[in-house]
This record gives C-alpha cells, structure tokens and sequence, in this order.
C-alpha cells in the first residue's frame, strides 16, 4: 500500500510539472505576442509620422499657380531653341536659294537662358558649350581644335535644327506638388545634299518631326531641381540639359514629314565642311522617288507653267508631263 501512495504520488508531481511547465509556455507566448502586437503598432505609427513629414505641405491656389508659371518657363527654356520649326516652308517658294538657307541655318551662338529657373546638378557634358564629339572621341582628337565645342561640330556638320512648342503645353499641379507638363514639340532639320531641280529652281527638303512630351518637375524655393521624363528623349528637342551626339538624328527626324521647297538658285552650303560622322537625310532624286514621302505640292504650278511652254523655253531637266503624272498618281 506504501509503494502505491508513493506511485501516485509521484504521477500526481509529474502531472503538476508539466501542468506548470505547459501554463508558462502559453502564458510566454501571450507576452511575446502582445509585445510583438506593441512593436508592430510602434513601427506602424513612427512610419505614418515620417511619411506625414515627408509629404509637402498643400499648396495654396497662389503657390500652384506660381510652380505652373515656374515649369512652363523652364519647358520652353529647354525646347525652344535654335532654327523656328513652326515657320510656314511655303514663304519661301520661289524665293532665292541663298535667302531661304539663311533663314533655314543654325545659328552662331546657342546658349543656354541665363534666367532658366533651374536648380538641379547639370553634366558638364550637355549644351551646346560642353566639349564636342569629336574632342571625346579618341578616334577623331584632330579635328577637335576646329570644333572644339558641341555648338562649333554640330553646325559644321548639318545645316540646320531647332525645335518649338507647338502651342503652350497643358500644366498640371499633382498631388505630391509636382508639376506635369504635357504637350508636342516640333523638330526641324536641314541638310545637305539635295540635288533635284526643275525649270531653274532647286529642291530644298528638310525634314519635321513632333514629338510628344511628358515631364514631371519638382520645383523647391522657386526652381527646378528634377526633370522626370516620361516620354522618349531626344537631345535635339532638350539640348541645354543633353549631350550632343550624331546617333540617329536625320534617320529619327527623317520619318517625320519632308516638303519640297523649290528656290531660286544654286543650294550653296557655305561655311559647313562635313566630317563624314554625322548622317544626312535622304534626298530625293525625283518627284517619285522615296515612295511618295515628300510632298511636291509646292511644285504644281511650276508643273503646269512648264506644261503651257513650248519646248525650247524649257530647262533640259523639264519634263512636266512625267512629273506631273507622278504628282497625280500620289493624290
């Protein structure tokens, strides 16, 4: 009978234990949860303070009507520069070669605005002050003393290029207080090596291209200091904020529009010496060549002149019946 009263005692000790043993696994789980529940809630509330801090104060109508006026001076800083691509071509029919260039040429000093409101790092690489592409190429370091800026290389080696806004792009102030500009910009190039003439007058086909824009601006104490784009890029349409290279840029602009301005006079690209780096835009040869691309609208009536005179007043290129029918059979 004693050994059975120490049996159960025994059984009743060991169940004791474990009761203990499982009463303080469940009572160590409990704290650790709530502690888990407090330094969750502690993370959660420090988080929603600093992203609360980190958020921009709202903006007054005042302020958001400023920040607008402030990216849409900084916009038209940046793409409107160089040759004006909203100029009517058809002002220039019929009107002197030399005449015509002139108004089509690149000028001499591009710089960027002096009152650009920006604020953010620029790259001593962009612009048209920035060192050339030929003085960053090892392959071409002789003919860097000659264009030794972006501005001297680029206009030696095309003709013309410049951009605008075609009209006033939309503003628009988002919720975090940066600035989202949308719009179109124009392009315009001109290059040597058109060849076609008819009756006197010479072919003169530059090329257009708009472009859509996107860009978000962050503006602090009265200045841009990011420009996100959210649209493709080009340097030529963003100059003063790129890095002038030849890549691409008559086979990208060339897929935009080409007319065909008949001038009086020899095509004669003074002051250009071409390197060769740089691509040209294709150049018709004909009113047919180049699939119909280049709109010859300008030429109708120097067609039907030459289809009412009699043969020996024409040129010895003329031939107005072929190059009318080619007209035609494009409307």
């Amino acid at each position: 009978m004693s050994h059975d009263k120490k049996t159960i005692t025994i059984i009743i000790s060991a169940v004791l234990v474990l009761a203990l043993v499982i009463g303080w696994c469940s009572w160590r789980k409990h704290v650790t949860s709530v502690k888990e529940a407090q330094t969750s809630a502690s993370v959660h509330s420090q988080k929603s303070k600093t992203e609360k801090k980190a958020q921009k104060p709202v903006l007054t109508d005042e302020q958001k009507e400023q920040n607008k006026a402030i990216a849409l001076q900084m916009e038209k800083d940046m793409r409107n520069w160089g040759v004006d691509s909203l100029a009517d071509p058809h002002q220039w029919a019929k009107q002197p070669a030399d005449q015509v260039l002139a108004a089509l040429r690149t000028p001499d000093n591009i710089e960027t605005p002096s009152d650009m409101p920006v604020s953010m790092k620029t790259n001593q690489a962009w612009g048209s002050d920035a060192p050339s592409y030929v003085c960053n190429m090892s392959d071409y370091q002789s003919l860097c003393d000659t264009m030794p800026t972006a501005q001297a290389w680029w206009r030696n080696e095309v003709w013309g290029t410049g951009s605008r806004w075609v009209k006033d792009p939309t503003v628009t102030v988002l919720d975090n207080g940066k600035v989202r500009v949308k719009g179109t910009v124009r392009s315009i190039l001109v290059t040597s090596g058109d060849t076609y003439s008819m009756g006197g007058y010479n072919a003169l086909t530059p090329a257009w291209r708009d472009y859509r824009i996107d860009d978000v601006l962050t503006i602090d104490n009265d200045k841009v200091s990011d420009v996100e784009y959210r649209s493709n890029q080009y340097w030529w349409i963003n100059p003063f904020l790129s890095q002038w290279t030849p890549d691409n840029v008559a086979d990208n602009l060339g897929y935009g529009s080409r007319i065909a301005i008949p001038v009086s006079g020899g095509l004669n690209w003074n002051g250009m010496n071409p390197t060769g780096i740089t691509r040209v835009l294709n150049s018709p040869t004909s009113m047919g060549d180049m699939d119909g691309k280049v709109d010859w609208s300008m030429w109708d009536d120097l067609i039907q002149a030459g289809n009412t005179a009699e043969s020996q007043q024409q040129a010895p290129d003329l031939d107005p019946e072929k190059d009318a029918a080619t007209i035609h059979e494009r409307e």
